[in-house]
């Protein structure tokens, strides 16, 4: 250690005995990055922090590399397991009827009656009683709706009571004219004998013809008032009562006791314009719309097959009725209406519906709703002289079964026994399958 004087001069240099005592002497600052790590011999060693950084930074690059590492080795094992498989197409077994199965075209669309309309009034007014409700079977002429009309009764009244008071004018002027008409035909005689002046012969005359002009004019008014009246019964008749306009089926009650009914109603603020809707269940269509390019495929009264998902159990018999004569260019199609020739209760308008156009023949009811398995016709095959499939179940693992069948068509096979709706079967079945093969199946 060496020592200096205020003055700048050296007194004297102290030399420290031992190694130990000058590394004893010396004062190290320690960074805080340096720790001590271990005492050997009375002497601390230190060394710098940041060994568990780096390692902490080398974690976080295995991370990412790991995950990719990974996703690899699985998708490697993925794509050598799916090669491996073959691809099939599949079909599947349907319990159809055979009018399902021997359809030329088919079509989804909604059931409509070919009368069906909102019965309102033509005048505006308050109901004052409603006589329907829904379901209801109504006929022609039948009241439905009563509008209130308590003033039109009064009119009536009043106008029936003045023509009361205008067919006793007219007898009372009846009565005058037969007594002008003797007064006249008098002085026509005393006249001609020279008893009375021309002027009173005259005078007779002009009152006979006042008389027969007021009689005239209380028969052209009492005509007017019974018109007026006759008016007023038929407002009362045919506007103040809603009438049903043809027999038919209440599918819906617009309009309630109090409300107003208005021809121009154009908001529920302003009232309601129908109080009715009213159609004929007996006659019902189906509406829906073919491609244009399956326009050769139909005709004018060809038989149809109608379902309706609301009875999905029974098959209704229909016929092309009309074929509307204009296309929808926006969507390539033409609408078309197929009549349903035995219509039911359970049928009702705006119901989803699908039609499968049929060939031109005859068939029964029974068949038309009696419902048989059909499988396509490419997933039989024949071997030992039997018919088999290639079933598909769990795993999409392959089973060859033994079908028998009963009818083929065009592109279908029904089958009496050895498979169950909802199955998958395979399409065009390789020679080389194998009892539980797994399969690939195409997209």
């Amino acid at each position: 250690m060496i020592r200096v004087p205020k003055n700048g001069k050296v007194s004297r240099i102290v030399m420290a005995s031992t190694l130990r005592e000058e590394l004893a002497s010396l004062k190290i600052e320690r960074s805080e990055f340096i720790r001590p790590a271990r005492k050997s011999d009375g002497v601390t060693e230190y060394r710098r922090r940041g060994g568990g950084l780096r390692l902490l930074s080398w974690l976080l690059w295995l991370i990412p590399l790991s995950i990719i590492g990974g996703a690899g080795y699985v998708g490697y094992r993925e794509y050598d397991r799916v090669r491996s498989k073959t691809e099939v197409t599949i079909g599947l077994v349907q319990k159809m009827t055979t009018g399902e199965a021997e359809k030329l075209l088919s079509a989804k669309g909604y059931l409509k009656s070919q009368k069906q309309a909102m019965i309102g009034t033509k005048v505006a007014g308050r109901v004052e009683e409603m006589r329907v409700q829904e379901h209801d079977q109504v006929k022609a002429g039948d009241i439905l709706a009563v509008i209130e009309h308590h003033d039109l009764l009064a009119m009536i009244e009043q106008r029936k009571a003045g023509m009361e008071k205008s067919k006793a004018d007219l007898e009372e002027s009846r009565a005058e004219l037969w007594e002008k008409d003797r007064e006249a035909n008098r002085a026509e005689r005393l006249v001609a004998k020279r008893m009375v002046p021309q002027e009173d012969y005259e005078k007779a005359s002009s009152l006979k013809k006042m008389s027969v002009a007021r009689v005239a004019a209380l028969e052209a008014s009492l005509k007017m008032m019974k018109a007026n009246i006759d008016e007023m019964e038929y407002t009362r008749k045919y506007q103040m009562h809603i009438l049903a306009p043809f027999d038919g089926t209440v599918v819906e009650k617009q309009g309630e006791v109090g409300e107003i009914i208005s021809p121009m109603a154009m908001s529920s603020s302003l009232g309601r314009s129908a109080v009715v809707t009213l159609a004929d269940l007996a006659h019902m269509d189906v509406e829906t719309d073919i491609s244009e390019n399956m326009m050769s495929r139909i005709d004018l009264g060809q038989p149809a097959e109608v379902s309706v998902s609301a009875n999905p159990n029974k098959r209704y018999q229909g016929r092309l009725r009309q074929i509307i004569p204009m296309g929808d260019r926006t969507r390539g199609t033409v609408k078309v209406k197929v009549e349903i020739v035995d219509p039911d209760d359970k049928l009702f308008p705006e119901l989803a519906a699908t039609v499968h156009f049929l060939p031109f023949k005859t068939g029964t009811a029974a068949e038309t709703n009696k419902a048989y398995l059909f499988v396509p016709k490419a997933a039989v095959f024949q071997e030992n002289g039997h018919d088999y499939v290639w079933v598909v179940g769990k795993k999409s693992q392959v089973n060859k079964r033994q079908v028998e069948v009963a009818t083929t068509k065009e592109d279908l096979a029904r089958v009496e026994s050895g498979l169950e709706s909802g199955e998958s079967v395979i399409l065009n079945p390789p020679k080389s399958f194998k009892e539980n093969e797994e399969v690939r199946i195409a997209e």
